[in-house]
């Protein structure tokens, strides 16, 4: 049966400007999905299905919502969120402060707001006391509503938690019975806005761009090309693209320097306007 199911995920998923390695380790999850879909319709197989996609064009947008694969935590790549915390932040803080503007940071694809809230602790904690005039706004996206919910609610597992310091875990979440919920004043600062990246991006330009684990995982050639060039328009000159530890800028793509190669962060180049 998985056989079928990723015969039919390497057929499909070109149809939607999706690559298949991006699925490997979570073909699971999609196959899944599909398997319950196939029920819905009353189809026997992967094959039914493939000829119903074929007659119907508008089951093409039910198959795109089963790719999305919501996957975050606190402090994932903890090595990303160090060199963010003693390096990045600081810097763009400095330069934000000096042009007497706010420090704008978007999260790209920020499913349940494990990355932004996680941004967030690191400013309130650590930065804010450095920068006590400097305004901060986060802008959070994503495409899927009840990840935005859940992000606003604001609670979590401790697995989620694992990768903060036992610290801030303490001073910043209370216990409750659906987990541990993060203190109101740690959303103040980010701006949650359901976006879906290949068709919409939040306005004005930013010092910082995560885009982790989305664009660069899952897109194809062409797709991740057209929306890295518009990324690029959003960042300021000399801000920072970060991406997925695993992940790498397409070919042909423009405007960028490599900061740090082991972390996939990269800069816009100076010379490019805006």
């Amino acid at each position: 049966m998985e056989l079928d199911c990723v015969g039919f995920l390497q057929w499909a998923l070109p149809y939607v400007n999706m690559r298949w390695g991006g699925f490997r380790k979570v073909r699971k999850q999609v196959c899944k999905r599909v398997r319950r879909r196939l029920n819905e319709l009353d189809l026997p197989d992967y094959a039914a299905y493939r000829e119903w996609l074929l007659d119907h064009e508008g089951e093409w947008e039910v198959f795109d919502t089963m790719c999305r694969i919501p996957i975050s935590r606190f402090y994932r790549d903890w090595a990303v969120f160090d060199y963010l915390k003693e390096e990045g932040l600081p810097l763009f803080a400095r330069k934000a402060s000096e042009e007497n503007r706010p420090l704008r940071i978007w999260s790209a694809g920020c499913a349940s707001g494990e990355e932004p809230y996680t941004v967030s602790l690191i400013w309130n904690f650590l930065l804010k006391p450095r920068f006590p005039k400097l305004q901060l706004e986060i802008i959070a996206t994503d495409i899927e509503t009840h990840m935005l919910q859940r992000a606003k609610t604001g609670c979590y597992s401790l697995g989620s938690l694992k990768g903060l310091p036992g610290e801030w875990l303490e001073q910043a979440f209370t216990r409750k019975a659906n987990g541990y919920c993060i203190h109101p004043e740690y959303g103040d600062t980010i701006q949650w806005l359901q976006q879906d990246i290949r068709k919409e991006m939040p306005e004005g330009l930013f010092d910082l761009v995560l885009c982790r684990n989305l664009v660069a995982m899952y897109f194809d050639a062409d797709l991740q090309l057209r929306t890295f060039d518009r990324i690029r328009e959003r960042i300021r000159a000399g801000g920072l693209l970060v991406l997925g530890c695993h992940e790498t800028l397409p070919e042909g793509l423009e405007g960028f320097i490599v900061l740090e190669e082991k972390l996939n962060m990269y800069i816009k180049n100076a010379g490019k306007k805006s």
